[in-house]
Formats: C-alpha cells, sequence, structure tokens
C-alpha cells in the first residue's frame, strides 16, 4: 500500500452475488486490517451496516474506482489533530479523465455550509468524525444507487447537510486531493448515463425538498439543466449528453415537489 499513515482499516461490504472478492482479500489481510461482510444491494444500506462496525475515529467512504494521493489519509489525520473543533472533513475530488470535466478548479478552502454542501460533497471526500455519526445516525436509505426508490444518489450530500443542521462544522480543503473518474465516454456508457441522470436528478430534487431549499434554488436548477441540454446539443454537438440533460430534466420536474 502506498499510504505513507499506514493506521487504518478497510470495511468492506460486499454485495456481489458470489465470492470474487475472497482472493483480493486474501491478497492484502496481512498487510492491513480488513473486515468483509456480506449484504444485500443499496449503497445507503452497506454505508449503514459498515458503520456498525467501525472502530477507528475516522470514516471516510471511497469507491472502488477512486484513488487516494500516498499522503492523503496522512493530511486528514493531520487536518483533525489541528482543528479540533471541526467533526467532518470534505477534500476536493480532482477528475483522472483529462479530457473530462475540470472540478472544483475556482473553489478556495472553506467552511461548508447548506449551500456550499450540495457541490462540494462527493462520497469519495467526506471524512467524518466518529462522533459527528454517532450523533447524526445512519444513511438515508430512500437514496442512493440500489436504493428502492427513484432516488439515486444524494445520500452522500444529505448526510453533512444533516450534521450542519446539527450544529457540527465541517471544512472544505481543497488541498487535499482524491482522484476519480468522470466524463468518461465508455464507463458512462456502461452504467446507462441516461437512465441514471434521470434518477439521480429525481434525488437532487427529494434532497431540495427534504431539507426545505426554497422554490426558487429549485427553478435554478432546473434552468441549469436546460443550459446543458443547449450546451451539449448546440455547442458540443454531443447527442448522447444532450440526451442524458434531457433525462435529468425530467427528473427534476418529476419530483419538483416530493418529500417522502
Amino acid at each position: 500500500m502506498q499510504q505513507s499513515y499506514k493506521n487504518f482499516e478497510v470495511i468492506l461490504v460486499d454485495q456481489n452475488d458470489d465470492d470474487r472478492l475472497v482472493s483480493l482479500i486474501s491478497k492484502y489481510q496481512h498487510e492491513f486490517r480488513i473486515i468483509h461482510i456480506k449484504s444485500e444491494r443499496g449503497l445507503s444500506l452497506a454505508r449503514n451496516i459498515g458503520l456498525g462496525v467501525v472502530s477507528g475515529d475516522i470514516i471516510s467512504f471511497p469507491d472502488d474506482d477512486c484513488k487516494y494521493q500516498p499522503d492523503t489519509l496522512e493530511k486528514v489525520n493531520e487536518f483533525f489533530i489541528k482543528k479540533a473543533d471541526y467533526q467532518g472533513l470534505v477534500i476536493r475530488a480532482e477528475n483522472s479523465v483529462k479530457s473530462g470535466r475540470v472540478m472544483h478548479a475556482n473553489d478556495a478552502s472553506q467552511d461548508l455550509d447548506l449551500k456550499n454542501a450540495l457541490y462540494l460533497v462527493h462520497s469519495i471526500s467526506l471524512f467524518l468524525s466518529k462522533k459527528l455519526i454517532s450523533d447524526v445516525g445512519e444513511f438515508d436509505i430512500n437514496l442512493g444507487l440500489g436504493a428502492k426508490t427513484i432516488y439515486q444518489g444524494q445520500e452522500d450530500r444529505d448526510y453533512p447537510i444533516r450534521a450542519l443542521k446539527k450544529g457540527f462544522k465541517i471544512y472544505f480543503d481543497r488541498d487535499i486531493t482524491v482522484l476519480h473518474p468522470w466524463d468518461d465516454p465508455n464507463i458512462d456508457q456502461e452504467k446507462n448515463l441516461i437512465d441514471r441522470a434521470f434518477k439521480g436528478a429525481s434525488a437532487e430534487m427529494y434532497l431540495l425538498n427534504k431539507h426545505g431549499y426554497s422554490n426558487f434554488y429549485k427553478m435554478t436548477r432546473l434552468i441549469r439543466k436546460l443550459l446543458a441540454i443547449f450546451y451539449f446539443a448546440v455547442i458540443k454537438m454531443n447527442l448522447y449528453k444532450a440526451r442524458a440533460s434531457i433525462s435529468g430534466f425530467n427528473g427534476l420536474l418529476r419530483s419538483f415537489n416530493v418529500k417522502l
């Protein structure tokens, strides 16, 4: 392992129907602690199961296709030591696809609030103290990939918003980074981006309704999606992305007033 900070454990909540991960676990289980748990499908469900067995003081939620820098965990640990009044940290997500969008290029390091949490937070960039998690509780199982609802996303933003409402301090640090692939044409096609755009946008509107964001703000999200349709269809001439943006617009409309 390339991490300069070695005092960590990996909790692997396995939702595969087979044992494809057993050999991989065997390869690394002597290098660091691995807890392997099988569960049924559902991203938020899996995270809740994982939270039930954590022993560390800081919890993160990496994807299988993200990549920490060699000093990421060391810098995160130093942050929580130096800024003891903060119970959460969001690091900057960078796009590993060179031809893809540039992520957070102009976003300065800052305290997280109810507005910037909607665009600064990604699950892979989120680090939370065990104290915060004990108070906030479980992830909303109505949100996230694999949920039994149409709202396939936004669980990663819902959680810190709930923490902020409880008075916890969370900081965005642009100088600590994690890599993740966005806008890879092959990956987008495999993931059926058009369907995911509809369900993800439905989840976004669910989130805005759940936390009482104004109708004005919700309308700005619709307008931005219309601009995205024009951008991809007319300027970039990328019909697949344009169709995905149309699907996202329909998802926002579908859930404009929905609140479970």
